[in-house]
């Protein structure tokens, strides 16, 4: 907290508590201490509050403002003892309450009128009315001198943005887009210091400079920022030009813009060709003399529209080349669980097979392996992992090493998947279930053995065309729910001529343009119907849940696998 003494009896208090971040001295009832005397300006000065430390700043005003009898060119930290002049009144500046004052009053004694929008236009500073009064020493344009010298002519900046239009066609890489926008803005305004294009973060929807610019001495010095311009132009969709930011009355509530030390400013919102906002550009100048008019703001619109366009062609272009890379490491994916699954068909005497399979995506969560047995047993595992694309596919690659260690080391089927649950359930990849059937098939004995974690019963073609559905006793939950779960084998006989046909929901579920799904009891008719052949078998299968979907994309991953027992082996 900080205070300052008057020094003569020209005011109604004798000691100020300065507690706000922004105390406005003038003769207008807008700020905060009106001083009443024809020689103070409207808005004469302002003493600003950052980070505990106190500034003084002259707001252009007629009469000029003294620290310890020097003029204020620039914002000045007042230190304790201070001499503050603005014309006939004089305080002294106190770091601690004066112990010989009286009691201090607050700014919020001392406030007339919080509404200042009518006394303040877009781009232009606070003008005094009172031009005649005797009290006025001297009134110079200095803008409009420093201007005449400085400024490129309307010409030049109209060649300078086609100019600026023309190389943004040239590129598609968005940090070179706002590299270029930036030199082009710095060429056009000679008296601008420091810019920066900010953009909207898509994943958090939060403001993020992508690129700043900075001229001369200010190289080093990182961009002034105000979230407060930023979010009055990206929310309104309009284009800002101050030129005298402090002295605005549209930002007053900002906790940043005072310690900024910017005098003139302007901020483009840069519009998608949907109406959204997609960040902005913003340019100051610290240079009293060198503020922005409206011309220039209509220069900055106009760059800001091609810039905007700019991005969005680069952003386009940086998701085409992310989805071609996606696309060409699916392709790999693909090939990769394309080498999972079995290349060839068990070659076991008196056994035929025959499988199908095809992803709804790219990569799918659908398995099927044979493995065969050192003693002429073939085992076969048809298994679902809950979703579908890569993350299925992972999880799909993980069962698929599983699955072959535990059918080639425990000898009971019903171990062998309560310890493929374990593994599964302990492996860390997530809360995903796992519906899987073994079978292992012995044409010696004449007996199939199956142990089934959730997945649905198999199908049993008789030669004379019946088909039976294989409801297990002992049906137990799929994989990766309880970790010690115990599940049973089931033997049921193999009868010469009997085809097996273990599938995954994806076809059962198969659903018709009005969403009717394919359905057990249409796979159970389409499996009686089906020609003799195996291969014949599953594709006549696949055709008809084709037609039945009548065109409608696949919308799960479809596995089916077919063995027959075509004889004892002699």
């Amino acid at each position: 907290m900080a205070y300052l003494k008057s020094s003569k009896d020209n005011t109604s208090w004798r000691v100020l508590r300065l507690d706000r971040e922004r105390t406005v001295f003038g003769r207008h009832p807008s700020s905060q201490v009106v001083l009443d005397n024809e020689a103070v300006s409207r808005h004469h000065a302002q003493i600003l509050q950052s980070h505990g430390h106190f500034f003084l700043e002259d707001l252009k005003s007629r009469n000029g403002t003294l620290v310890n009898g020097r003029p204020v060119d620039q914002p000045t930290e007042l230190h304790e003892n201070d001499s503050i002049t603005l014309c006939d009144f004089v305080f002294h500046f106190h770091d601690q309450q004066p112990e010989d004052g009286p009691e201090p009053a607050g700014n919020e004694l001392l406030e007339h009128d919080t509404d200042n929008s009518r006394y303040f236009a877009v781009g232009v500073e606070p003008v005094d009315d009172d031009a005649g009064s005797s009290s006025i020493v001297s009134k110079v344009s200095v803008v409009s001198i420093a201007r005449d010298h400085s400024v490129s002519d309307p010409e030049a900046k109209l060649h300078a943005v086609l100019e600026i239009s023309k190389s943004l066609g040239q590129v598609l890489e968005l940090d070179e887009v706002l590299t270029r926008v930036l030199d082009g803005l710095f060429e056009i305004f000679p008296q601008v210091q420091e810019g920066f294009v900010l953009l909207r973060d898509d994943d958090n929807n939060r403001p993020v400079i992508k690129a700043t610019r900075n001229r001369g001495e200010a190289q080093d010095r990182p961009p002034a920022i105000s979230l407060t311009i930023i979010r009055e132009a990206m929310q309104s969709g309009e284009a800002i030009l101050s030129a005298d930011v402090l002295g605005d009355n549209r930002f007053e509530s900002s906790q940043s813009i005072a310690g900024l030390q910017l005098r003139s400013m302007m901020c483009a919102p840069l519009m998608s060709q949907e109406g959204q906002a997609l960040g902005v550009i913003q340019l100051a100048s610290r240079d009293v003399a060198l503020p922005f008019i409206e011309s220039d703001l209509d220069v900055l619109i106009g760059v800001a529209t091609q810039g905007a366009l700019a991005i969005e062609n680069a952003a386009l272009h940086s998701e085409v080349l992310k989805r071609r890379d996606l696309e060409r490491e699916l392709e790999f994916a693909t090939q990769v669980q394309l080498g999972f699954l079995p290349n060839r068909r068990p070659r076991a005497e008196g056994l035929e097979f025959c499988d199908y399979y095809e992803a709804a995506q790219q990569v799918g969560g659908d398995y099927f392996d044979y493995v065969e047995l050192p003693d002429g047993r073939v085992a076969v595992a048809v298994a679902d992992v809950a979703g579908k694309g890569i993350p299925a596919a992972l999880l799909m690659a993980r069962l698929y090493s599983a699955t072959r260690y535990h059918l080639l080391t425990e000898g009971d089927l019903g171990r062998a998947l309560s310890d493929l649950n374990r593994d599964i359930s302990t492996s860390g990849l997530g809360h995903r279930f796992i519906t899987c059937v073994l079978a292992i098939i012995d044409p010696v004995a004449n007996e199939a053995t199956l142990a089934n974690a959730g997945h649905l019963p198999p199908l049993v073609r008789h030669p004379d065309g019946s088909v039976t559905e294989l409801v297990s006793q002992h049906h137990g939950m799929p994989l990766g729910i309880v970790p010690d779960q115990e599940f049973q084998q089931e033997v049921f006989p193999l009868a010469a001529g009997d085809t097996w046909l273990l599938f995954t929901d994806g076809v059962t579920e198969a659903m018709n343009g009005e969403s009717e799904i394919f359905g057990t009891e249409r796979l159970k008719s389409s499996l009686a119907a089906a020609p003799q052949e195996l291969d014949a078998l599953i594709l006549s299968i696949v055709s008809d849940v084709e037609t039945y979907c009548d065109g409608r994309s696949q919308s799960d991953d479809m596995c089916l696998v077919a063995f027959r027992h075509i004889g004892s082996p002699s």
